[in-house]
This record gives structure tokens, sequence and C-alpha cells, in this order.
């Protein structure tokens, strides 16, 4: 009788604790960190410094949220498990740099992002370089914009804004790493 009683008040706590099944999967997602693919970009050779930011491009690409976390969780979870997506770190990175053309040829670069579900521009980071030669750079945000309602589209769609500090003189080549939180 007394195995009876232990077995029910588990039970009861059990129900009691996890009483939606959104609370039960929080508490055993517990989130996971996504590498999104990293993209490339040619900058061409930016003869004079424009007196604000330029656009630099737009960008769309496919993405599947289900898929993504599926695979980051062993099948587990899907994209209906996920309550919150925002950037965890930026990865910056010119792989033909050189001393008169690097990071410290740009003052800023922004992106926004829009999707399919949410076409709403959000922008996702905005950063500030510093002015000494580097090819590369690391940005982690304090502040990330809610991604969620974007990335549960299927067509993503960025757009990369920058503002020149001094001139370059040839294209450079930019690998733009992300890593998001989802949660």
């Amino acid at each position: 009788m007394k195995k009876i009683i232990i077995l029910f008040c588990i039970s009861v706590l059990f129900v009691v604790n996890f009483s939606s099944c959104k609370k039960l999967i929080a508490s055993v997602f517990g989130g996971t960190d996504v590498a999104v693919p990293a993209f490339q970009l040619t900058i061409p050779a930016i003869p004079i410094v424009p007196p604000g930011e330029i656009s630099i491009g737009s960008y769309s690409f496919y993405f599947n949220l289900d898929s993504t976390v599926r695979a980051n969780t062993a099948g587990a979870f899907g994209a209906n498990s996920v309550n919150s997506i925002k950037v965890k770190q930026v990865i910056f990175s010119l792989t033909n740099a050189d001393s008169s053309n690097n990071l410290a040829n740009f003052v800023s670069a922004r992106v926004t992002l829009q999707s399919n579900t949410n076409n709403i521009p959000v922008q996702v980071f905005d950063i500030d370089f510093p002015d000494s030669s580097s090819s590369g750079y690391t940005y982690i945000p304090t502040n990330s914009p809610e991604l969620v309602s974007y990335l549960k589209g299927t067509t993503i769609t960025y757009n990369i804004y920058g503002q020149m500090r001094r001139i370059t003189t040839k294209p450079l080549e930019l690998v733009v790493t992300v890593t998001v939180r989802a949660d």
C-alpha cells in the first residue's frame, strides 16, 4: 500500500510540475546552438568613400528550421519545440585581406532579415569595426532580437549594409559565419 501511495504522489508531482507539454519539452530540450551555413560575399573595390551607409547586397536562401532542429537533436525535437532563436555569435573573415584592404577600411556593417513568414525587416546586428588592420572580427551580441518568427519560414532574405572608412583597391572576399541559439 505504501508503494502505491508513493507512486501516486510522484505521479501527481510530475503532472503538476509539467502541466503543459511546452513545459515538458522546454525542460527536456534545453536548447541548442546551431551554426547557420556560412555565406560568402565578394565586396567590390570601392574607390571612393561615400558619405553614409551603402547597400552591399540582398540575398535569399532556403531554410528548414524543422530539419535543422531535428539534425541537432538526433531527431528528438522539431521546429514546434523551439520558442526562441537569437544570434549568439557572428564571425567576419576576409580571406584575401592585406595591410591596405581589410576590415579597418569599414566603419560598420549592418544586416537586416525578413522571411516569407514575417516580411517586416528586423535588424539582426549593427557592428562598428575597430580602426586597426585585421582580417577577422568576432561579434557577440548583448541584446539580439527574437528571430523565431522569421526562421519558421522557408525563404530567408537578408540585406547587408556597410559604411566605409577608407577606400579599397581590390575586391574583398568576405565569409560570415553565424551561430544562433535555439531554445
